[in-house]
């Protein structure tokens, strides 16, 4: 294997009937940076275009995490800057939904760290496979902004509104069996053992119906009657980049201390 670049990227490998996403950037615990936000929609669109793929697994390189949210870098350089801002939420949005829309189904192996964006990624997929070591974490309150509303909608369909409402508010870190505990994941299981629960699961999936499963698909999405984001809710996110909020808490991240927060209400 090559070096990591230091921006890191995301790989695309094939396994068999399973194509692989590797989220790349060990030195930063898989945090994303924007450009590798911006290659995920071309690279589902890659797999897409492979006929016998059944299943996607995204996972991170290595097993000390499957991605630790956005790169803190991207978010300083938005602060105060709404473009900047815009560009980040419609990057991380496009990954998501091409993630969510793929036609094949989708897993996310945790292991590790799967924090902020790291589980937007997750939430996106069908299914999640963790490692009971793992940490989970939905932190955008201690940084001054919101997920957005389809993975907040995702985080309420997995783990119901009140949990969902702790994990937002607190931000606090949960292991695996808690997640699966919450229903988060779909399993929790020792590391050693994660590699093989989605190898079984994939291979069941290749006994299934391929076109009646990407059907399904569609039907799921189409039962739970989605909503889509307002343009006045989206404005509110895009100017939350331009809060004094986040700069203190991007600050606060990179200090190493509790944030101090000045901002108290939506004007």
């Amino acid at each position: 294997m090559s070096s990591e670049p230091t921006a890191g990227r995301i790989r695309l490998s094939f396994e068999g009937n399973i194509a692989v996403l590797t989220i790349d950037r060990q030195s930063a615990r898989n945090a994303l940076s924007l450009d590798m936000w911006r290659s995920i929609p071309e690279l589902i669109a890659r797999v897409e275009s492979h006929p016998d793929v059944v299943a996607v697994v995204i996972r991170g390189a290595g097993d000390t995490a499957f991605a630790a949210g956005a790169d803190i870098s991207d978010l300083r350089a938005s602060l105060c800057d709404p473009r900047a801002g815009r560009e980040h939420l419609d990057a991380i949005g496009s990954a998501e939904r091409s993630i969510a829309n793929c036609r094949r189904v989708t897993i996310a192996r945790i292991s590790g760290y799967c924090i902020g964006g790291g589980l937007e990624i997750a939430m996106a997929c069908d299914l999640r496979f963790a490692s009971t070591s793992s940490t989970l974490a939905t932190p955008p309150t201690s940084l001054g902004v919101a997920y957005s509303l389809n993975s907040t909608r995702r985080l309420i369909e997995l783990v119901g509104v009140s949990a969902a409402r702790d994990l937002l508010f607190t931000a606090r870190r949960i292991d695996g069996p808690t997640a699966l505990r919450l229903g988060l994941v779909d399993s929790a299981v020792p590391a050693a053992e994660l590699d093989q629960a989605i190898e079984d699961y994939c291979g069941r999936l290749a006994h299934q119906s391929q076109y009646a499963i990407r059907l399904t698909k569609l039907v799921i999405a189409q039962a739970l009657d989605r909503p889509v984001e307002t343009a006045a809710l989206e404005q509110l996110r895009v100017d939350s980049f331009s809060g004094a909020d986040l700069q203190e808490g991007v600050e606060a991240f990179e200090d190493r201390r509790p944030p101090t927060f000045t901002s108290r209400w939506l004007e």
